[in-house]
């Protein structure tokens, strides 16, 4: 599974997940709902500009589609919190060695460098 995605995906995904958590959709969820969701930040996108990236997300095995009436629907494959836990695992398996508690000692570092 792919880790990194472009921004157009993570909007993507974030507005299904953010769907899925607040129970707007106890079903799979549309194109429009996506579309409708991801405008509200003042990025116009197009229908079929994210209907293809949402395609692309189904091949990427990060979202599911399924056949409803006449358009297709989708859900997340994994929550945003089983995805994060995948990338933490995979992050400390690449940078130390599989270390957790040496990653979490580079988050606080990182932390403390940033200033808010």
């Amino acid at each position: 599974m792919a880790f990194t995605h472009g921004t157009l995906e993570n909007e993507i995904l974030n507005a299904v997940w953010t769907m899925e958590e607040n129970g707007i959709s106890t079903k799979n969820i549309s194109v429009s709902e996506v579309l409708s969701e991801i405008n509200t930040n003042g990025n116009i996108r197009a229908y079929t500009t994210v209907k293809t990236v949402m395609d692309r997300l189904v091949d990427k095995n990060l979202l599911k589609r399924q056949k409803s009436g006449k358009k297709f629907c989708y859900k997340s494959v994994e929550s945003r919190e089983e995805m994060a836990a995948s990338a933490i695992n995979k992050l400390a398996g690449q940078y130390f060695n599989n270390d957790i508690n040496s990653l979490m000692k580079a988050l606080e570092k990182q932390c403390k460098s940033v200033k808010v």
